[in-house]
C-alpha cells in the first residue's frame, strides 16, 4: 500500500486528552492538554506542553505546580469546555459545577468529579518554540477506589478515550493483552 506524506505538525498516534489544573485559591484554573506523557519511571515524571499565549501559563510559572486530572467518558464534553474557554474570560469551575479537591501535596486543587488524579512538582522547564515543556515529578496518584483492583487501575472498568488529530477516540473497556503476554509466544 502506498503511503501519503502528512504535516510533520500532526500526530499520528492517540495521547492522553487531561484536565490540567493550574493556581491557587480563587485564580486556580482548568486548561485541557494533549501534550501530556510521561517521561521516566524512577523518579516518576510526567511532561506537559502549553502554549505562552495561554492564561494558564502564568499561573504554572507563578505557582510551579499543576495537577493532572483524567476525566471518564461522561465527562467528556467538561473536558472538552475547559479546552476551549479561556481562564481570563471564563471560571470554570464555576461554569461547569467542578469541586476544588485539595490536594495532599501540593496547592493546585485537584478535580474532585474526575476520577483519576496526578499532584505534580515542576523540577524543569524547557522552550520548545510554540510550547514550554513542563516536567513534573508525580508526588501522588488517586484514583476512585471502584477502578482500582490489587493496588493498580483496573482495566477492565477503564471508560476513557484519547486524542488523535483533533478528535476524541473512545478506549475501549477490558485490556486486550498484558504487558509481556509474547513472551511465550514461539515466534
Amino acid at each position: 500500500m502506498d503511503k501519503v506524506r502528512l504535516s510533520t505538525g500532526m500526530t499520528t498516534f492517540p495521547m492522553p486528552a487531561a484536565v490540567i489544573s493550574v493556581g491557587i485559591g480563587d485564580e486556580a484554573n482548568l486548561i485541557t492538554l494533549a501534550y501530556v506523557g510521561k517521561v521516566c519511571l524512577n523518579p516518576p515524571i510526567i511532561a506537559i506542553s502549553i502554549q505562552p499565549k495561554r492564561h494558564s501559563y502564568k499561573l504554572i510559572e507563578e505557582h510551579g505546580e499543576f495537577g493532572i486530572n483524567y476525566p471518564n467518558i461522561d465527562q467528556l464534553r467538561d473536558m472538552d469546555y475547559c479546552g476551549t474557554r479561556s481562564g481570563r474570560d471564563v471560571n470554570k469551575w464555576k461554569e461547569l459545577n467542578l469541586t476544588k479537591e485539595n490536594a495532599s501535596i501540593i496547592q493546585v486543587p485537584l478535580v474532585k468529579e474526575f476520577p483519576w488524579n496526578m499532584e505534580c512538582k515542576v523540577i524543569q522547564r524547557t522552550e520548545l518554540g510554540s510550547h514550554v515543556c513542563y516536567f513534573g515529578e508525580v508526588l501522588a496518584v488517586h484514583s476512585d477506589e471502584n477502578l482500582v483492583k490489587n493496588n493498580n487501575i483496573d482495566p477492565d472498568k477503564i471508560s476513557t478515550f484519547a486524542y488523535i488529530s483533533g478528535y476524541y477516540v473512545s478506549l475501549e473497556k477490558g485490556a486486550i493483552g498484558r504487558h509481556g503476554f509474547s513472551f511465550g509466544d514461539s515466534k
